[in-house]
């Protein structure tokens, strides 16, 4: 009985869910791909332990990811660039040589989305 109650308390945690860690951003790029970025990036950075949060223009926010997004007949690129409230680098995501520019975008947020869960301190750098 002792072993099974250790055993329940050890995963509870994984089982309740662990709380997220709010991240408020602003999000913005020039490509038409935006919208899918930013619903697929909630899931990117959920998985990483944290919840995003859009803010608006103007709006108090912890992170400006500013995306870019190309597409030529070599392939497709994409790049993101997360500034803090000051205006100042955070951190930078840039991949090249996928078939699709939604492919590329992905790799980006996904790769984005680790990079700033390291900076919250909401998980361990894989």
């Amino acid at each position: 009985m002792r072993a099974a109650i250790l055993v329940l308390l050890a995963i509870a945690p994984c089982a309740l869910g662990a709380q997220e860690r709010t991240v408020r951003t602003l999000i913005q790029g020039d490509t038409s791909r935006l919208p899918n970025f930013i619903q697929s990036a909630r899931d990117a950075f959920s998985e990483q332990g944290l919840k995003l949060e859009l803010v608006r223009q103007g709006e108090r926010f912890d992170y400006n990811i500013i995306c870019a997004q190309e597409t030529s007949l070599a392939g497709a690129a994409s790049a993101c660039v997360a500034l803090d409230m000051n205006g100042l680098f955070v951190a930078s995501v840039v991949r090249s040589g996928r078939w699709r520019g939604k492919g590329a975008l992905n790799l980006t947020k996904k790769e984005l989305a680790k990079k700033i869960a390291v900076l919250q301190g909401s998980k361990a750098d894989d």
